[in-house]
């Protein structure tokens, strides 16, 4: 089985905004269910809202930890002791604000780059970084003190619009793990770019 973690904030004050991508990729990776059988339902255990549909015949594990953004790692661990899974079967989907609206970036293992739900993960797996990412870009970065603000802002109707495109390559790219692995998922879709310059 594989997991796949889109990363967020729960409730409805959060729902569009910039730092829950991950969260509406996770979203848009369930509507391709076709069973029927891929409806979110909280799981206290797991501290995550949790669906398993079957994408491209693979048996797979979506969630939404319901711990806020910062706290990620605990769901993210939790899940990976219930299901004994290694590190290589997660992909972590999340919002990257060092990248513009338009690209999407794959990657396997590396740092935190600052994104608080992934120094939360690399904290609760003691310090290891070995699972495999997929950022979606929010940029370009206010930077300073703004940043907090803008991260928790909802995007506009055109980068809402811009934004859907991007979910759906994220969805293509993440098939492409399931089916292929990290490697080629990155030469395929690494140099997507719908930025609007």
């Amino acid at each position: 089985m594989k997991a796949i973690i889109g990363l967020g904030n729960l409730g409805a004050q959060y729902e569009g905004t910039r730092h829950n991508a991950g969260f509406e990729a996770v979203d848009s990776l369930n509507s391709l269910d076709g069973t029927g059988n891929g409806s979110f339902k909280l799981n206290k255990r797991l501290l995550a809202e949790i669906a398993q549909p079957t994408l491209l015949t693979v048996p797979v594990l979506l969630a939404k930890p319901v711990t806020y953004m910062n706290d990620s790692g605990k769901a993210v661990l939790a899940i990976k002791n219930f299901y004994k899974l290694a590190l290589k079967d997660f992909l972590i989907i999340h919002d990257d604000i060092s990248l513009p609206l338009g690209k999407i970036r794959l990657q396997k293992a590396g740092g935190a780059g600052g994104q608080h739900g992934v120094e939360s993960i690399i904290e609760c797996l003691g310090g290891e970084k070995d699972f495999n990412r997929l950022k979606i870009g929010i940029g370009p970065d206010p930077g300073g003190d703004v940043r907090i603000h803008y991260v928790l802002q909802k995007f506009s109707v055109s980068e809402r619009a811009l934004l859907r495109k991007v979910i759906e390559i994220a969805s293509k790219a993440t098939l492409s793990w399931l089916t292929h692995g990290i490697d080629q998922a990155m030469n395929e879709f690494n140099g997507c770019d719908l930025y609007q310059r």
